[in-house]
C-alpha cells in the first residue's frame, strides 16, 4: 500500500512522541515509516513476541491488552496519532502486551533497524522514547481504579531519583551515627557497661524502618497525562493519600521550572496553569519532553472535543427530527476487561471493632468520590495523654502490691480498686477516641461539610455547596502546629464562616477545597452547555420542519393553481 508522505507527515507531526521534533526532522522521520494494514481481529504482534516495530495508528483502531493471573484486561484503545510498541526501538525485550486491530487498520510501522539508520539525525527523540516506554510499563503494573472506561495512561513517572536519593540520605546518616556512637561507647565512653546495645537495639531498626519508609513514599507519588487529564497522586503510607488533577480541556499553559541542582541532576517541574488552578508536576526527569507531551495532548483533546461537539449536536439533531441514529453512534462491548476494574465484593455491614478501627491512623481519605479529613493525631494524643498516665500509675501501683512492696496496704482491695479504676480509664480512653474519630471534615463534589458527632450525644452537621464559597484561607498556630504540620482552614461563605480544625496539612486541604470548586464550576458550566446545546438544537430543528411546512404549502399551492403539475 502507499500513502503520500505529505500524508504520513501530517499524521507524524500530531503524535505527542514526536512534539520536541522540527519540520525537517519529522520530513526526515516520515520516510523511515512503512504502511502495514491489518483486517478485523488481526493480531499485529502478541505477548512473548520479539520487539522489532514500532507502530503509529493512522486509520482504524487498536486495542492493547495485557494478561494478569490468567485473565486479559484492557490497556488502551488507540485511534489515529497514537502509538505503540515503541519498546522496540530502545530494548530487545519480549513484548509483554498485545496489540489487536479493531476493524480495517492502517499502521504506520518504524523497524528498529530503520531507527538506528537515522538515530543520530533525531538527538530528542531517545528522552521521549524513554519517558513513553517506563510509562506504558507503570500502567501495567499499577492499577488506577478512578480511570474512567475510556480513559487510558499515555504519561505515568515518579520524581526523579535523585529525590530518592535525599530522602534516604537522612536515615543512613542515622544508621552511621547509631553505629558510631555504639562503638564508641563500647570501647571508649562506658565499657562494660549496656548502653552502648541499648542505643543500637533501638536506633538501628529505627532508622532501618525510616529508610523503607521513605523509599515507599518515593515510589506512592505519580504523575499521569492520560487522554483526559494530568493528575498528581500523592500518598504516604498508611496516613495520607490525595490526588490533584486538571482536565486537559481546562489547561491554559505548560510551563517548565528549574532550579540550579535540578539543572546539574536533571530534574524540574512542569507548571500546569488552568483556569481553576495551578498543578504542579515537581521533580521529575525529562522535564521538558514531559511538558511538551502534556502540550500535544492538550491541543489534541481540543481538536476531539470539536469533533465530539459536533457528534453530539449531530445526535441532537437527529433526535429532533427522528432521524435513526449513525450506526457509528453504537458502541461495542469491549472483548476484554478494564484493566482498573475494581473486584466487587459483597457488601457487608462492618462490625463494631471494624468501624472502630477502620482506616483509624488514616488523616485524609477518599471514599465514593468524596474526601474525607480526620483531626490531626496530636488533637488525640492531647485528649489520652492524661487517662494514659494515670493508666500507667495504677499498673505500676499493683505490679508493686504484687511484688512485695507498699505491704501496708491489703492486697484484695487494691487489685480489685484497680480493676475498677483501670476499666473507667479504658472507658474515658475510648471516649474520647470515638470522639476524635467522629468529628470529620467532608468535601463532596459539590459540598463541604463539617461533621461534629458527640459519643452518645448530639450531632452538629454545617454544610455549604462550593459555588458559595468567597474565599479560603488558613493558618497554623503554636510550636506544635508547625512542627506536625497541622492547623485550621476557614471556609467563608456569605456572612458565616466554617472552619476545618486542626487538620493535617492546611495548605494541601485549601488546595483540594479549590480544586473542588474548579470541578464543580467546570460541571455547571458544563450543563449550561448542554442546555445551550439543547435550545440551539431545538431552534434549528423548528426551522428545518417550519421550511419543510412552508415547502409543502407551496407545493399545494400550486398544484392549486397548475393542476397538470
Amino acid at each position: 500500500m502507499s500513502i503520500r508522505k505529505d500524508t504520513i507527515v501530517e499524521v507524524i507531526s500530531q503524535v505527542p512522541l514526536f512534539a520536541q521534533l522540527n519540520p525537517r526532522e519529522v520530513g526526515f522521520l516520515a520516510n523511515a515509516f512503512v504502511p502495514i494494514v491489518f483486517q478485523d481481529g488481526d493480531v499485529i504482534f502478541n505477548i512473548g513476541d520479539i520487539s522489532e516495530t514500532m507502530f503509529v495508528v493512522y486509520e482504524g483502531q487498536v486495542v492493547l491488552s495485557f494478561e494478569q493471573a490468567d485473565d486479559e484486561f484492557l490497556m488502551a484503545k488507540l485511534s489515529r496519532g497514537d502509538i505503540f510498541g515503541e519498546e522496540a526501538l530502545l530494548y530487545d525485550d519480549l513484548r509483554d502486551y498485545r496489540a489487536v486491530a479493531s476493524g480495517e487498520t492502517i499502521v504506520l510501522a518504524l523497524d528498529y533497524k530503520h531507527y538506528f539508520e537515522i538515530h543520530d539525525e533525531l538527538p530528542d527523540l531517545e528522552a521521549s522514547l524513554d519517558v513513553s516506554i517506563q510509562s506504558r510499563r507503570l500502567a501495567t503494573v499499577i492499577t488506577l481504579p478512578w480511570l474512567h472506561e475510556d480513559e487510558f495512561v499515555h504519561v505515568m513517572t515518579r520524581r526523579h531519583p535523585a529525590i530518592l536519593w535525599s530522602k534516604l540520605a537522612k536515615p543512613v546518616a542515622v544508621g552511621v551515627f547509631v553505629l558510631l556512637a555504639t562503638v564508641l561507647m563500647q570501647m571508649l565512653w562506658l565499657p562494660g557497661q549496656v548502653f552502648g546495645w541499648v542505643v543500637l537495639a533501638i536506633g538501628l531498626p529505627a532508622s532501618l524502618f525510616w529508610l523503607v519508609w521513605a523509599y515507599v513514599d518515593w515510589r506512592n507519588d505519580y504523575f499521569i497525562v492520560t487522554n483526559k487529564r494530568v493528575v498528581w497522586m500523592e500518598k504516604i503510607a498508611f496516613i495520607y493519600e490525595s490526588r490533584q488533577e486538571a482536565p486537559l480541556r481546562t489547561i491554559m499553559s505548560v510551563g517548565v521550572h528549574r532550579t540550579r541542582l535540578g539543572t546539574l541532576l536533571g530534574f524540574g517541574d512542569v507548571v500546569v496553569t488552568t483556569y481553576v488552578g495551578t498543578l504542579r508536576l515537581r521533580e521529575i526527569a525529562h522535564t521538558e519532553v514531559t511538558a511538551s507531551m502534556i502540550e500535544s495532548y492538550w491541543q489534541r483533546s481540543q481538536s476531539v472535543d470539536r469533533r465530539d461537539e459536533a457528534r453530539i449536536m449531530s445526535r441532537k439533531l437527529q433526535e429532533k427530527l427522528n432521524f435513526a441514529r449513525d450506526a457509528e453512534d453504537v458502541v461495542e462491548e469491549e472483548p476484554v476487561k478494564r484493566a482498573a476494574v475494581r473486584l466487587q465484593a459483597e457488601e457487608k455491614e462492618p462490625g463494631f471493632f471494624a468501624w472502630l478501627f477502620s482506616g483509624f491512623i488514616r488523616l485524609r481519605h477518599e471514599q465514593d468520590g468524596a474526601i474525607i479529613y480526620r483531626k490531626h493525631w496530636f488533637v488525640l494524643v492531647r485528649g489520652i495523654w492524661l487517662p494514659g498516665l494515670l493508666m500507667i500509675g495504677a499498673v505500676a501501683v499493683a505490679i508493686l502490691r504484687m511484688g512485695g512492696r507498699l505491704s501496708f496496704v491489703p492486697i484484695t482491695e487494691t487489685l480489685a480498686f484497680i480493676m475498677l479504676f483501670l476499666f473507667a480509664i479504658f472507658l474515658w480512653m475510648v471516649y474520647v477516641y470515638v470522639d476524635w474519630r467522629n468529628d470529620i471534615f467532608m468535601l463532596t463534589l459539590d459540598q463541604i461539610i463539617d461533621l461534629d458527632r458527640k459519643p452518645l450525644g448530639k450531632t452538629r452537621r454545617r454544610s455549604a455547596p462550593l459555588e458559595n464559597v468567597l474565599s479560603i484561607e488558613y493558618e497554623r498556630l503554636g510550636f506544635w502546629g508547625y512542627l506536625f504540620n497541622f492547623g485550621t482552614v476557614y471556609i467563608v461563605v456569605g456572612n458565616s464562616r466554617l472552619s476545618f480544625d486542626h487538620v493535617y496539612n492546611p495548605s494541601r486541604v485549601q488546595e483540594d477545597i479549590f480544586y473542588r470548586m474548579g470541578e464543580r464550576l467546570e460541571t455547571v458550566r458544563q450543563f449550561e452547555i448542554d442546555a445551550e446545546r439543547e435550545r440551539f438544537s431545538e431552534w434549528i430543528a423548528t426551522y428545518h420542519r417550519k421550511a419543510a411546512e412552508s415547502q409543502a404549502t407551496r407545493r399545494q399551492v400550486r398544484g392549486k393553481i397548475n393542476p397538470s403539475e
